[in-house]
C-alpha cells in the first residue's frame, strides 16, 4: 500500500498538482485527500485509469505528508520547525509559549495534516511531555514570533517577516510560505510600501520619477482584536 501511495504522489505531481495545496494526506485515516482540481488533473493526465475507484482504496504511509511537504518546499520543514518549537517554548514566558504552541501545532496540522504534536512528543522525555501538556492547557498571552519561525522553517528569509504589536508584515514570498504550511483565523491586508533607494545626485535634464512600490501583507490576529472588546 505504501508503494501505491508513493505512486499516487508522483502522478499527482506529474499532473501539475501541488502538495499541501491540491492534495494532502490524513494520518488518522491513512488516506489521501485530493482537491477537485487535483482530481481533474489526474483524470486529464491519465484518462485510462478509473480514478473514482482507485482513490477509494489507496492507503498512505504516515511519513508521506512530511516527505511531500519537504520536497515541495525544498527544505526539511518538519525538522526545522520542531527544533524551533523546542527552543522557543524554553525561551518564551509560559503564557506566550502556550500561544505559540496553539498557533503552530494547530495551524500546521490543519493545513498540512502533519501531526506536529505527536512528533514533538516523540522527541521529549516523559517529564517534558507532561510539561508540554500543562502548557497547552493553561491561559495564553499573544506572541507573534511563530509567524517568523514558520516562514523561516519553510525556507524564507529574516526580512520576509517584520513583527509588530498585534501581528506581522510579510513580503509576498513570506505570505506564500506561511499559507503553504499554516491555516488559521487571521486577517490579511495588502499594502504598498515605497522602496527605499540610495540618494543620488539629481539629473537636471531628466524629469523626476516616482519611486517604485512593493506590495507587502499585514497579517493581524482576528482572535485578539481590541476593537471587538466592549
Amino acid at each position: 500500500m505504501a508503494d501505491d501511495a508513493i505512486s499516487l504522489f508522483r502522478m499527482l505531481v506529474e499532473a501539475g498538482a501541488k502538495p499541501g495545496e491540491d492534495f494532502s494526506y490524513n494520518l488518522q485515516t491513512a488516506s489521501a485527500e485530493i482537491s477537485d482540481r487535483a482530481f481533474a488533473m489526474l483524470q486529464a493526465t491519465y484518462p485510462d485509469i478509473n480514478w473514482s475507484s482507485v482513490c477509494e482504496r489507496i492507503s498512505v504511509d504516515p511519513a508521506i505528508p512530511v516527505d511531500a511537504l519537504n520536497r515541495y518546499l525544498g527544505v526539511d520543514f518538519t525538522e526545522q520547525i520542531l527544533t524551533r518549537i523546542e527552543q522557543r517554548i524554553s525561551d518564551l514566558s509560559p503564557m506566550q509559549a502556550t500561544w505559540y504552541l496553539q498557533q503552530v501545532l494547530g495551524g500546521v496540522e490543519h493545513r498540512t495534516k502533519i501531526p506536529l504534536y505527536m512528533l514533538l512528543q516523540r522527541r521529549m522525555s516523559l517529564d517534558k511531555q507532561i510539561w508540554l501538556e500543562r502548557l497547552l492547557r493553561q491561559e495564553a498571552s499573544p506572541c507573534y514570533v511563530w509567524m517568523s519561525d514558520l516562514v523561516e522553517a519553510a525556507g524564507g528569509e529574516l526580512e520576509d517577516v517584520e513583527l509588530s504589536g498585534d501581528g506581522a508584515t510579510l513580503t509576498q514570498s513570506g505570505l506564500a510560505l506561511l499559507t503553504a504550511v499554516w491555516d488559521g483565523d487571521y486577517d490579511i491586508v495588502a499594502e504598498e510600501f515605497a522602496v527605499e533607494e540610495a540618494a543620488e545626485e539629481p539629473v537636471a535634464e531628466e524629469p523626476a520619477t516616482e519611486k517604485p512600490a512593493t506590495e507587502k501583507f499585514v497579517v493581524k490576529d482576528e482572535t485578539n482584536d481590541p476593537s471587538e472588546e466592549e
